[in-house]
């Protein structure tokens, strides 16, 4: 990244809804300085009523590549010329790459938290996982979670149609692995590896998307969430002395995959890592 802004500088960005929370700009600014590539991240808020004019404002503009964030990653797809074959499974595009007016859309979400799980030495094979939520971000780490051979994987929406759709949809892709709809009281009385949160709850409040006290026991904990570093949910599981994780990693890595799909080098990944430490200290 240049100190000055030229002609010929790429602009790269997130749309989403809220976006002032992310740490996205940051740490990519770091990569596009580090590699002296001549580009600036940017946040764009965008309402769900205006994701359509957002997609067409990418190629009348020639932005080079977005992020996207919730609630968009999937109302995006049907704007898009091209989607990857995973993204077009998961039903859900994070990353979005402009070439010449041609927009293509993949998902670098599935590999950037199946490599996240390695700082708790995971590994999803033969293992019981729950997921709380179903919108895109789950949709992601279901696939990611299936796709490394997860044993048993559950899922509790507080609006339950939209997890029974969910699993009905994804058995069809992951035989070999046991995907269920369920209550929330099935979470509490199910022994768990893993529980992953992939809902907003406790981004925006002090509320618990679960209450781990009820639950009979849950080995490792994942909260995606990265803004607050802590959610009551993290606070809770320290409490409960219940090794737990944030969505930093998450957003480390996916970052990382996105930066190679915009750019195809390898991306910066220690100068990324160190800025989003700085942000979080």
């Amino acid at each position: 990244m240049t100190e000055s802004i030229s002609g010929s500088t790429e602009i790269y960005g997130l749309i989403g809804d809220p976006v002032e929370h992310s740490f996205s700009p940051p740490m990519m600014n770091a990569a596009f300085s580090s590699m002296n590539l001549d580009a600036r991240y940017l946040a764009f808020q965008v309402k769900a009523e205006e994701v359509s004019e957002a997609i067409a404002g990418i190629r009348a503009l020639n932005v080079a590549g977005v992020n996207v964030t919730v609630p968009h990653k999937s109302s995006v797809i049907p704007y898009l010329d091209e989607v990857t074959p995973l993204a077009k499974k998961i039903g859900a595009v994070n990353t979005i790459s402009n070439v010449k007016g041609h927009l293509t859309g993949t998902n670098t979400d599935f590999s950037g938290f199946i490599r996240s799980l390695k700082t708790l030495n995971f590994s999803p094979k033969n293992k019981t996982i729950a997921i709380l939520g179903s919108g895109g971000s789950a949709r992601a780490l279901l696939a990611g979670l299936a796709d490394a051979g997860a044993l048993r994987v559950i899922v509790h929406n507080r609006t339950a149609e939209r997890a029974e759709k969910l699993v009905t949809e994804f058995s069809q892709y992951f035989p070999q692995t046991k995907l269920e709809a369920v209550s929330l009281q099935t979470i509490h009385e199910t022994p768990l590896d893993l529980l992953v949160n992939t809902t907003t709850v406790g981004m925006f409040s002090s509320d618990l998307p679960v209450d781990l006290k009820e639950c009979r026991k849950i080995n490792l904990l994942a909260d995606i969430i990265y803004s607050p570093r802590q959610t009551s949910l993290l606070k809770q599981a320290e409490e409960l002395g219940i090794t737990a994780v944030n969505g930093i990693g998450m957003l480390l890595y996916q970052g990382c995959d996105a930066f190679t799909f915009w750019t195809g080098e390898q991306a910066p990944e220690e100068v990324m890592r160190n800025q989003l430490l700085s942000l979080i200290e």
